[in-house]
Formats: C-alpha cells, sequence, structure tokens
C-alpha cells in the first residue's frame, strides 16, 4: 500500500462522517481539508455546490482563496468555463495539463490562478448516482508535478463518498420517509422548479406550476412548516389522495423549498366532496355567506352541509370541525375548491 492509498483511506472514513442537514456543515467539510492536502499538496481548494438553475456555485468550503477569487469561482464566468471543459460530461477529474489547450489561452487560468502562482489544479465533479450534478471540488497547487496520476485517481475514487456528503437530497429522503405510505414525490426548489425525489416514482399532480404544488407550498411558512390535504385522484375514480408537503430544513445549499407527498387518503369518515371543500373554507375562517358565494349554493345548502360535517367529525361546534378536519388532512384547501365564475 502507498502513502497515498492510506492516507486516501483515512480521508474515506472522515468523508463518512459528514453529514448533512446539519446546521453548521460548513465546519464538517472544512475539516476534511489537512486530510485532502495530505492527498494533493494544495495551496488553494473549495468545494461549491450547484445552484437549483445550474448557472453557478455557492461555496461550501474554501481555503487559501482571498475574496476575489471566491467570488469569481461563484460567477457565471467561472460556471461557463467547467461548462466549456465539459467537466461534468467526463464525469471524472480533469488537472490543467489534462486540458489540451495552453494556460493562456484559457481565461480562468490567464486571468485568476496564474498570477496567483498556481501552476497545477484539478476540478473534480461531485454527482449523484441518478446522475444529478451536486457540485465541484478544485484544488490548486504551486507545483505542476502535483497531483500526480495517482493522487488525480484517489480523489477521483472519492468524489462519491463525497457527493453523497454534499447531496442535500439526502436529508429530503429521511424527511420522506416519515410518510410511510408515500408512493411518489418531488421537490420544489425557491424558483419554483419541481424535481421527481430520487427513489420515488413522480406523479401527474406534481407537475410543474401545477395547483397543488402551488397551493401546496403557499401554505407553508415560517410558523408552519407542514401541511397535508386532500384532492381527488386524478385516475378518474371516485377516490382521493393525500397531498403532504414540509419545508426542507436550512442548509446549505438552501436552494430547495418544500417536499411534497403523494399518498392514499386513508379514512374519510364518510365525509362527501362538497363537505370536504366546505371545510377547506371554514378552516379558513370563512362565513357561510362566503362559502355559498363561492361554491354558488344557497346558505341554507351550506348551513346543511356543516350539519352533517359535525355528525359525521362528532364535532359539536363549528370551531370543533375545524380543529379535528385541520388536524386529520380531512379538506380541501379553497384555492382548488370548485368556486363560481
Amino acid at each position: 500500500m502507498t502513502a497515498t492509498t492510506a492516507r486516501a483511506l483515512d480521508l474515506a472514513v472522515q468523508i463518512n462522517r459528514v453529514t448533512t442537514g446539519t446546521s453548521d456543515p460548513a465546519r464538517q467539510l472544512d475539516e476534511l481539508w489537512p486530510s485532502l492536502r495530505a492527498v494533493v499538496p494544495f495551496e488553494a481548494a473549495w468545494i461549491g455546490a450547484c445552484d437549483a438553475g445550474m448557472r453557478g456555485y455557492q461555496t461550501l468550503s474554501a481555503v487559501g482563496h482571498n475574496a476575489r477569487n471566491r467570488a469569481y469561482l461563484e460567477s457565471r464566468d467561472f460556471s461557463e468555463q467547467v461548462e466549456a471543459f465539459g467537466l461534468f460530461r467526463r464525469n471524472r477529474p480533469l488537472r490543467l495539463r489534462d486540458v489540451p489547450v495552453p494556460p493562456a489561452e484559457i481565461p480562468t487560468w490567464a486571468e485568476h490562478w496564474w498570477p496567483a502562482g498556481y501552476r497545477e489544479g484539478i476540478g473534480v465533479p461531485l454527482v449523484a448516482r441518478d446522475g444529478r450534478h451536486l457540485g465541484l471540488i478544485t484544488m490548486y497547487t504551486d507545483s505542476p508535478a502535483h497531483p500526480s496520476d495517482e493522487a488525480r485517481d484517489v480523489i477521483g475514487a472519492l468524489a462519491p463518498m463525497m457527493s453523497a456528503a454534499i447531496d442535500p437530497m439526502n436529508t429530503v429522503a429521511g424527511l420522506a420517509a416519515l410518510v410511510g405510505d408515500a408512493v411518489a414525490g418531488s421537490v420544489v426548489d425557491h424558483g419554483g422548479g419541481v424535481s421527481t425525489l430520487p427513489g420515488m416514482p413522480s406523479h401527474a399532480l406534481l407537475a410543474q406550476d401545477s395547483r397543488i404544488v402551488l397551493t401546496a407550498v403557499a401554505q407553508l411558512s415560517d410558523r408552519r412548516t407542514r401541511t397535508s390535504f386532500l384532492w381527488p385522484d386524478p385516475r378518474g375514480s371516485d377516490d382521493y389522495v393525500r397531498v403532504t408537503a414540509m419545508a426542507c430544513p436550512p442548509q446549505r445549499p438552501d436552494h430547495l423549498a418544500a417536499l411534497i407527498l403523494i399518498s392514499p387518503p386513508g379514512d374519510l369518515l364518510g365525509l362527501t366532496h362538497r363537505e370536504l371543500e366546505v371545510l377547506g373554507f371554514v378552516i379558513d375562517g370563512r362565513t357561510n355567506q362566503y362559502i355559498a358565494h363561492a361554491l354558488f349554493v344557497t346558505e341554507r345548502t351550506v348551513a346543511a352541509h356543516l350539519e352533517h360535517i359535525r355528525a359525521k367529525l362528532g364535532a359539536p361546534t363549528r370551531t370543533v370541525a375545524a380543529v379535528r378536519s385541520l388536524h386529520l388532512a380531512l379538506y380541501v384547501p379553497p384555492q382548488l375548491a370548485e368556486v363560481a365564475t
């Protein structure tokens, strides 16, 4: 076993200790730099996470870079250089000497790294198992001899472990496990983009800009980090699906906003579609008059619905019915009800 291999094994153990979703993941990543430096004797290094639109990077951890270079690493210009090199298409580490272009013709090197005294470097793509581009590791040395071929291969072998360590989807998948009967799931980023939760199928209700997604995200707030409600099954049956949304925990990268899951509805206690709609308005604090106008029915009809609702929920009052239906997620949100036009 070579010295580089032995150091790599120690580094692998350290990487496995990095936990996503913690309040201070940067500190955990910072602790990896001494072991990484033992493999690649760098002068400066950086770990960045792709933003939601792959337009740039957010710094997760850095060492040896001044503010100007840090800003460049987070710029669109840098991400365009990464794209031009085809780093993610290659899906393996790339050193300066591996690029068939002189450093003077590479803007990144000519304008930033060569003047900073760096003579060699390596870029390592961080890619999830399902092919998502998670981020990038870069390390810069003051000697053209480093990183060696062996060090390049070792860092490449460790890259999947680093990818798993920084993947925010691992934390989200833990949240999804709380809804044990979920049959589909998607994640919404802060820009409104929707992507399927890895390991789970997609669902027609969770399409981009769907009313379900917009309603679920709108119901989440600083004080309400979880919401659940019903919606008719789009397969055309008389059944429903339960929609559960949870706010993603604050972590770096912080572009994920919400997790939305689809699961079976559970016991509806005999509540009809119209009664579930009325309950949504009651939970929202609306009067009988407002509900009647919204649903294009009479106030007498609304009162009759409420009488049936209280009986089915065993609720002595309107307020108790609202509390119980909210707790049991037995309602259709007003934003989704079949309101009059």
